[in-house]
């Protein structure tokens, strides 16, 4: 196991249950173990860069990783005795909304923002202010965003200048279907973290088992992968004496994975028209990664009718964010 460790905190064709039905665990050290190419290239990149960065861009699909990744920024940085502090959209508008966001901020070691396109136009412009004036006393940020802010910054709805600032350092994550190599050991490691949480042995698992999760595309992730794991563990408990789980009991985890309900699958919301349009106009805007040329292509609209929309709607929503249809729902 390696010393990045230490951070507090055969059948190809199964269907995998859905990404977003699975829950989300905390984010531990072990999403970023293994032997693979992509992962000991980015475990190499952190480390070389953790003791001098001030700001971090963190980019990728989500649920690859990007906490560890950020706490491991946290661990091998000059600040790791001081708090690493996880900003979501209502905390970050709640301290830097006080007057002395700065010096509430200054005691903190590392502040991580997980969604950063949620965060209020006034909120962004402390935090502008504070990388750019408070000094090395300053905590050093870090943003997750999967496309980039760019996007963001063409749909108006972030800062272009704490988008540069943040972008100083960008960290590509990889998704776990580019390690797969790496699959097997994570879910040991899973199913043994359950089983001393429990107090039991961790279920065996057998070299078929290992290689079909190996060859799994996991759409969904680390979170996925986990979800499979506590799948493995429950079923492992239900078996007498020591028997080894085979690949068909993966294939049970995964086709008994639970299925959306009717209300969640349904979309229809009661909504204006003009909020309809404007949503898709920002979904289509970030598909396209911010090319409002190819986005006003794609909408059957000229260029300046769009810039016309995006202006009208940066003006009706000064301090908010267009929400996508994941946002709304959630």
């Amino acid at each position: 196991m390696s010393d990045l460790h230490r951070v507090p905190n055969p059948s190809p064709t199964v269907n995998l249950p859905s990404p977003e039905m699975n829950p989300q665990p905390p984010a531990p050290a072990l999403w970023l173990d293994g032997a693979s190419a992509v992962i000991t290239q980015l475990r190499g990149q952190i480390r070389r860069v953790a003791p001098y960065f001030r700001t971090a861009l963190l980019t990728g699909e989500r649920g690859c990783g990007e906490e560890a990744a950020a706490r491991l920024l946290h661990q091998f940085s000059p600040v790791k005795d001081r708090p690493f502090v996880i900003l979501t959209s209502t905390e970050a508008e709640r301290l830097l909304s006080r007057p002395d966001a700065h010096n509430t901020l200054a005691g903190k070691g590392m502040c991580y923002l997980p969604r950063p396109e949620r965060i209020p136009r006034s909120a962004q412009n402390v935090l502008l202010h504070l990388v750019r004036k408070f000094g090395p006393q300053a905590p050093r940020i870090v943003a997750f965003a999967e496309r980039g802010l760019r996007p963001l910054v063409s749909a108006n709805s972030f800062s272009a200048e704490l988008a540069d600032c943040l972008g100083a350092l960008r960290i590509v994550i990889p998704p776990l279907r580019d390690r797969r190599e790496d699959v097997p050991q994570l879910l040991t490691q899973i199913l043994d973290g359950m089983a001393s949480q429990a107090g039991t042995s961790s279920p065996q698992l057998s070299p078929n088992l290992l290689e079909a999760a190996r060859r799994l595309p996991w759409p969904g992730n680390l979170p996925q992968l986990y979800a499979t794991a506590e799948g493995l563990f429950q079923r492992g408990a239900l078996l007498e004496g020591e028997a080894v789980l085979e690949a068909s009991d993966l294939e049970s985890v995964l086709g008994s994975a639970p299925q959306p309900t009717p209300n969640q699958r349904r979309e229809t919301r009661m909504m204006r028209l003009q909020d309809v349009i404007q949503e898709h106009i920002r979904s289509v805007l970030l598909a396209c990664n911010g090319n409002k040329l190819r986005t006003a292509e794609v909408l059957g609209i000229s260029r300046s009718t769009l810039y016309r929309m995006l202006d009208a709607s940066a003006k009706s929503h000064p301090e908010a964010i267009l929400p996508t249809p994941l946002d709304r729902a959630g």
